[in-house]
């Protein structure tokens, strides 16, 4: 019988966060004990109907929270996994951004975009809400590139983000020189989006 992690179980579901409170939940209705650390995959629908009896999955941002106090059930409020999991917003902030953005690069030309940097799950999140609108190459940040490497970047990408602040060592960013690479210095999907929209129009 196959198993999984109970923690990678929790975050695929969505839910970030101390996994004590989960599992303190899932011993009450006798699907798993405090000592083990695997779960049954033929409990995997079970536990996800139970944590979405009483927990109710929430985004760091600020109005997204001050909504979930206000849900009429008593669900407790846990951190989501990722933005796209928050139950309040479903990461629309980065779609709405996205989307905006998709539509500048469109309305100038813009087909090809190459980001540096980036953890793995914001890339493929990225990857995910861009779809094929744009043809996109994603540069692990940490995993060493020749120059003939990122020369090829440069000559096939409308615009470069260098996205700073991330999994980006600078070996790897010192490589990106020119006039359609851009420096941004936050996290985020939304504010990258950002950044190529303001970037869109200085062109």
């Amino acid at each position: 019988m196959r198993d999984v992690l109970k923690s990678d179980l929790y975050r695929k579901l969505g839910y970030g966060g101390d996994v004590r409170e989960y599992d303190a939940v899932l011993c009450e209705a006798s699907l798993t004990n405090p000592r083990k650390t695997r779960i049954s995959v033929n409990k995997v629908s079970q536990v996800e109907s139970l944590l979405a009896k009483w927990f109710v999955r929430v985004c760091n941002r600020g109005d997204c929270k001050a909504r979930a106090k206000s849900f009429p059930d008593a669900r407790i409020i846990t951190p989501s996994s990722n933005q796209s999991r928050c139950e309040v917003c479903g990461g629309s902030i980065n779609r709405t951004a996205v989307d905006r953005m998709v539509g500048t690069c469109e309305s100038i030309g813009w087909s090809k975009l190459c980001v540096v940097g980036g953890s793995p799950n914001t890339r493929n999140e990225l990857a995910v809400l861009v779809d094929d609108r744009l043809e996109l190459r994603l540069i692990i940040g940490t995993v060493s590139r020749t120059r003939t490497q990122a020369d090829a970047d440069l000559v096939w990408a409308d615009k470069i983000v260098i996205w700073g602040q991330t999994e980006l060592d600078h070996k790897v960013s010192s490589l990106y020189h020119g006039p359609h690479v851009i420096l941004i210095a936050k996290k985020g999907i939304a504010e990258l989006a950002s950044a190529v929209c303001e970037s869109a129009g200085r062109r």
